[in-house]
């Protein structure tokens, strides 16, 4: 998109259309790149229960000064939701040693019953939820309210993510506590040819969940994993437990899973129709220029 805009809007005013077309452009990216990264390592608040000192104490083995800081310092916590409104999540293409596309029927998938904006009745607010769903494809490609639970050996549940990824989004839903230890209770795998796996390193976990409606308990820290260096990978394999996962319950929770860019954005923005008006707005602003310009020579 920025390029584009760089190429055809230059031609309109030269100086003027390229800065302006950057910060149109740039505009359209912070939608997806903005975060709201925690700072304070002594911040107050807390998330379904848990703290900076939560964090600092599974990641970093304590809860002190020094590993606060280093949950700050490196990162670690987003105070936001990942809105995966427009992208396209990764595919499953083999689901607990079963080949998925070629037997799209097989498995089953999991439903979160409080849905965000809208009175749920008796599941308002809780972790409810039902099991009945067939074809596990269908709880795990779409970033949503249904999932699924994997086994726990490397290489039989595995995602396509579409292109070489820099990192993964891991999003999972909750059905009881405690937090953030039943959010993450998987390990991820990373490869290239889904024979060579590497362990998956948590770098990012935004506390909000996909939802910005707070109320929504099942919905919560989703969150991001990589090599640990800038080698990209397409596929990954998900299992309960693990080297990576914070706690090793015998299931977990998978909602879906989508690869992201190494800035945490995802490949590929579909800007909202609101940013396309303010795309056509600043391209009008600046066609006016030009013709005022051209007038005034």
């Amino acid at each position: 998109m920025q390029k584009f805009l760089r190429k055809n809007v230059a031609g309109l005013v030269p100086a003027q259309g390229v800065k302006a077309a950057t910060l149109i452009a740039g505009l359209v990216l912070a939608q997806t790149a903005s975060a709201a990264l925690v700072t304070d390592p002594n911040d107050p608040r807390n998330w379904q229960g848990s703290t900076v000192g939560t964090f600092a104490q599974l990641y970093y083995g304590a809860n002190n000064a020094t590993t606060r800081g280093q949950v700050v310092t490196n990162q670690l916590l987003d105070d936001g939701y990942f809105n995966a409104a427009g992208y396209t999540g990764a595919s499953l293409i083999k689901y607990n040693n079963v080949d998925v596309l070629a037997n799209p029927g097989y498995g089953t998938y999991g439903t979160s019953l409080d849905q965000p904006l809208v009175n749920n009745g008796g599941n308002q607010g809780t972790y409810n939820y039902s099991y009945s769903g067939s074809g596990a494809a269908t709880g795990a490609n779409g970033i949503d309210q249904h999932w699924v639970q994997t086994d726990n050996v490397v290489g039989h549940t595995i995602f396509d993510l579409g292109f070489g990824a820099s990192k993964a989004a891991i999003f999972n839903s909750i059905d009881h506590g405690p937090l953030p230890l039943e959010a993450i209770e998987s390990t991820v795998y990373l490869s290239n040819d889904k024979i060579n796996w590497t362990q998956a390193v948590t770098e990012r976990v935004w506390l909000e969940g996909i939802y910005s409606d707070t109320s929504v308990l099942w919905d919560g820290f989703v969150y991001a994993v990589g090599t640990g260096t800038s080698a990209t990978f397409q596929y990954a394999s998900i299992v309960w437990g693990g080297p990576g996962a914070l706690q090793s319950d015998g299931d977990n929770e998978i909602n879906g899973v989508m690869g992201l860019q190494g800035n945490y954005t995802p490949t590929q923005a579909v800007p909202e129709p609101e940013t396309y008006a303010m795309l056509l707005a600043g391209l009008g602003l600046m066609g006016f220029m030009a013709r005022r310009r051209k007038q005034g020579a």
